[in-house]
């Protein structure tokens, strides 16, 4: 899950509220800047704001306690304060809402329920909420399976700048997912994810440069991507499969 608790301005519908939104306001100030003690003050800033009837700051409260910030990470407590948030319309609340139905987290795993919120929040707009289902399209999670669907959701994802959807995109390009297979295409979904430090993709653009495939055959560029690909799984980049090939698990 991408870490977006601090990235994004929350929606709140009740707004007529001046000392909630003043609190609110000053709760965020706190997490301006890495403070174990600003944290825990915002913390209880953002209890105040809440209690208050503030919808926002029940989406920061589910952040703080979905990655430990001013507090120990308490999945459940998270998962409830961004169900609030998300049944008064915030998207980002309705994007976390899905991925813990969907993973499991904090409550208990149901895949219909998570394709529901991912459905309420890519009605709003949000590119990951897109990346999200259409997965959950291309693979019968929690929804019929329509990898035409799926493949649709990722693009536009993808085209919002979504790096594993640009992944995931070119994943669908190179073995024709819910799309005619294109490899040119998927080289340079590919490109566009690895430059933005993805290691399987940086890894796929070594296979390409190869094998020949959506681009001209070219060892030295290969080796230097499946050097690039190495780089960025030692400085902390996903690890995933290294068996041989390219690599579609997206």
């Amino acid at each position: 899950m991408a870490q977006r608790h601090l990235t994004k301005t929350a929606m709140s519908k009740n707004g007529n509220n001046p000392e909630a939104r003043s609190i609110f306001r000053k709760a965020r100030a706190c997490f301006a800047s890495p403070s174990a003690r600003k944290y825990k003050a915002g913390l209880e800033l953002l209890k105040h704001a809440a209690s208050l009837g503030e919808v926002g700051a029940h989406e920061w409260l589910g952040a703080a306690y979905d990655y430990g910030l001013g507090t120990r990470p308490n999945r459940r407590r998270a998962f409830e304060h961004y169900l609030t948030a998300a049944k008064a319309g915030n998207p980002n609340s309705e994007y976390h809402v899905g991925i813990f139905y969907h993973a499991g987290i904090g409550v208990r795993k149901n895949r219909t329920l998570a394709a529901t919120w991912l459905q309420k929040s890519v009605r709003h707009g949000d590119a990951y909420a897109m990346h999200v289902l259409g997965k959950c399209y291309r693979y019968g999670q929690g929804v019929r399976r329509n990898p035409e669907k799926g493949f649709a959701l990722q693009l536009k994802a993808a085209r919002k700048g979504v790096v594993e959807a640009q992944f995931s995109v070119g994943v669908c390009l190179s073995r024709g997912e819910g799309v005619r297979p294109d490899p040119e295409q998927a080289f340079r979904w590919y490109l566009r994810a690895a430059k933005k430090g993805h290691d399987d993709a940086a890894y796929n653009l070594g296979y390409f440069y190869d094998t020949g495939r959506g681009v001209k055959q070219n060892s030295r560029k290969a080796q230097l991507w499946y050097a690039r690909a190495e780089e960025l799984r030692n400085n902390g980049g996903l690890k995933r499969s290294s068996a041989g090939g390219l690599r579609t698990y997206a």
